[in-house]
């Protein structure tokens, strides 16, 4: 009985001895190879976003005629409602040069 049980001991340490050399083989073929990676989310939430700098360059930004608005970014809730009748200002000669007329508030 005595002699049983230290068999059984023997045949333990014989089974893990081989069980650790297989996973050092599956380890040492795994090296060759790629391992590749894909996540996917299909959602995320962001609560309270800090936004810490917000910088526009419009150095480049060629403007002939100005109307409406001109919108960058994030504009939630911007409405823009376009002048009735916008005219452009009269031109006139003038000795000194040209003369610029704009309608008057009151008369639009």
């Amino acid at each position: 009985m005595f002699f049983k049980k230290r068999r059984d001991k023997q045949a333990d340490i014989d089974h893990l001895v081989k069980e650790i050399h297989e996973l050092k083989q599956m380890i040492q073929g795994m090296q060759g190879k790629h391992v590749e990676y894909h996540i996917h989310f299909d959602q995320v939430d962001i609560h309270d976003p800090n936004l810490e700098q917000l910088t526009f360059q419009l150095d480049h930004l060629d403007i002939d005629e100005l109307s409406g608005a001109l919108n960058m970014g994030n504009n939630f809730g911007v409405n823009v409602k376009p002048k009735p009748n916008s005219s452009r200002p009269e031109l006139s000669r003038t000795d000194n040069g040209l003369k610029f007329s704009f309608k008057s508030k009151e008369d639009s």
